[in-house]
């Protein structure tokens, strides 16, 4: 094997982890690359943030940073609740045959 089949080799092995990567499992990823739903990242780096501003800036005792912690994250899940069934909803109202009727 020489230098050309070995490269020609790495590059047909990049190609299809390429096309591996872009027809990924996820079930957040939708095919027109729009997020379904809020990664569950973000709520972690939200409450965390929530935690830290809460205790430092505004001195609050550790049980009052909890109950803003999950107030923050009960927010983000409310909001995430209600964009993927309004997003659901305009999808079953834009097919006519699958509308409300």
């Amino acid at each position: 094997m020489d230098s050309t089949d070995s490269s020609n080799s790495s590059n047909s092995s990049n190609s299809s982890n390429s096309s591996n990567s872009s027809n990924s499992s996820n079930p957040s990823d939708s095919l027109n690359g729009e997020v379904k739903s809020l990664p569950f990242m973000v709520t972690l780096v939200v409450s965390a943030a929530t935690a830290v501003v809460c205790g430092e800036l505004f001195g609050f005792p550790w049980w009052l940073r909890l109950i803003t912690v999950v107030g923050a994250v009960l927010a983000l899940e409310a909001a995430n609740q209600a964009v993927g069934r309004a997003r659901a909803r305009r999808r079953t109202l834009r097919r006519p045959d699958r509308g409300l009727g």
